[in-house]
């Protein structure tokens, strides 16, 4: 055996093969380090994607205020919503606040929403509460995704269908008023 080691040795054949596993082992060791590097560069790029580009869907608090307005518009018992101040001005003007009488603070998964209400003589207040309560969180949760979390309703006043006419009416005979004189001048 010792001499076919020499042989071998002086031959060269220990050598070549020698050689030949180690290129063998670099190859190896050099697509090892390529996959490791495309395996980390395609993690890093997954990384950067996700935490650059977080998809987020918000709402203004006036969107929330429409859609609930709305809802509460198709409850019966309500004849219109009570607005402040601003509200008036804008529809002795001839406009018409789409929001009034609601408020909402709205976060990023809850809505809390406060409604203030003309009730129709002859309905129960009570049942106009929880029919407010149900169309509001529905047509909020329906068309945002939004949990609504609170819903305060406040009657500001009561009246008959008949007596709500004809204060809306003389409200638009006034303003009509008001508007032919100021053209006159």
């Amino acid at each position: 055996m010792a001499n076919q080691e020499k042989y071998n040795e002086i031959a060269g054949v220990n050598k070549k093969e020698q050689e030949k596993k180690e290129r063998q082992e670099e190859r190896i060791e050099r697509e090892q380090r390529r996959e490791d590097a495309i395996n980390n560069f395609q993690d890093n790029f997954r990384d950067d994607r996700e935490q650059a580009h977080e998809s987020k869907l918000t709402f203004e608090d006036s969107v929330i205020e429409k859609i609930a307005s709305i809802a509460c518009q198709e409850v019966p018992g309500v004849l219109d919503m009570k607005g402040g101040f601003f509200s008036g001005i804008s529809e002795q003007f001839g406009g018409r606040s789409l929001t009034k009488g609601i408020s909402a603070d709205v976060g990023e998964k809850e809505a809390a929403i406060d409604a203030s209400i003309i009730l129709e003589y002859g309905y129960s207040a009570p049942k106009v509460f929880e029919e407010l309560k149900r169309n509001i969180a529905q047509s909020v949760g329906q068309m945002t995704g939004l949990k609504v979390v609170e819903v305060n309703v406040r009657v500001d006043d009561v009246m008959t269908k008949k007596e709500y006419e004809i204060k809306r009416r003389n409200t638009r005979n006034e303003d009509s008023n008001y508007e032919q004189e100021s053209s006159l001048r």
